[in-house]
């Protein structure tokens, strides 16, 4: 499939420099001038689509070593929070990842919850 995409823009470049030299009131110079922009358009297109696609793919590895540095770290006694915002070829995604020893996270709620109504109790006892 990728050989046919290169094929069918093998054959639309062609097809671009036969129109060009059929244009009657162009001189050789400007013919010459307009194939030179045809490929260098060409070049700055195909330039623009690798780099895209590199980007994906650092996007991705960065993604794989994030996932699996979280998943490997010992997550005992610890709440983890994080963002991350990856930048892809076709614009960028943010995620956003919370976990972690949930016997630290119960206590913490408790704690939160005892003083708000704590706060509550103070304010209202009159």
């Amino acid at each position: 499939m990728d050989n046919s995409n290169q094929q069918l823009a093998r054959l639309e470049n062609v097809k671009i420099i036969d129109i060009i030299t059929k244009i009657p009131n162009l001189t050789e110079a400007d013919r010459h001038e307009l194939s030179k922009r045809v490929a260098s358009d060409d070049i700055e297109i195909r330039k623009g689509a690798l780099e895209k696609i590199t980007q994906s793919q650092i996007a991705q590895n960065d993604l794989i070593a994030i996932m699996g540095e979280l998943s490997a770290m010992s997550k005992q006694g610890m709440y983890v929070k994080s963002k991350q915002i990856i930048k892809t070829g076709s614009g960028q995604f943010e995620i956003e990842m919370k976990g972690g020893d949930t016997k630290l996270i119960i206590p913490v709620l408790i704690i939160v919850g005892v003083v708000i109504i704590a706060a509550l109790v103070i304010m209202f006892w009159k």
